[in-house]
């Protein structure tokens, strides 16, 4: 399955469990995801092509092609395309969490559906938040989001 985004991102699915396992290419100067983290989730980022900035916790590091970045449950995350040229890169979430229908929900336009984005968050037991705010607060905003 491919998930094309009018930004010129488009996903590759390659595997949708017990992993999620996808290829991504994300246009040259592309900001990607706002940073944030997953409670239980795993992810491996491998460049394939291009060039990658990954913030990981506090650090931010290049990655090029042939290195891989892994972030670990919990710890806050962000990535952009600081380059002129498409980046290519191969992300695995494990276990497959929310990520796979998140993409889904925003793609074409790439702009999240909160509500839906809700919904997705609440089935997953509100593993996903957004960084710069405390956990409990955002899962009572989840909540009221999905049910409406």
């Amino acid at each position: 399955m491919t998930i094309a985004f009018d930004d010129g991102q488009v996903i590759d699915v390659e595997s949708s469990g017990p992993d999620f396992v996808f290829s991504a290419v994300l246009p040259p100067h592309h900001a990607g995801p706002p940073a944030h983290r997953h409670r239980r989730e795993t992810e491996v980022f491998t460049v394939e092509s291009g060039l990658l900035v990954v913030r990981l916790g506090r650090e931010r590091r290049l990655v090029v092609p042939g290195e891989t970045v892994s972030v670990p449950p919990g710890v806050t995350h962000a990535f952009a395309n600081p380059g002129d040229e498409p980046t290519r890169l191969r992300t695995v979430e494990r276990p497959a969490g929310p990520l796979q229908a998140q993409l889904r929900a925003m793609a074409p336009t790439g702009r999240p559906p909160l509500r839906e984005l809700a919904r997705i968050n609440a089935e997953h037991d509100f593993s996903f938040t957004v960084a710069g705010l405390p956990d409990a607060p955002q899962r009572v905003l989840w909540r009221l989001l999905a049910r409406l």
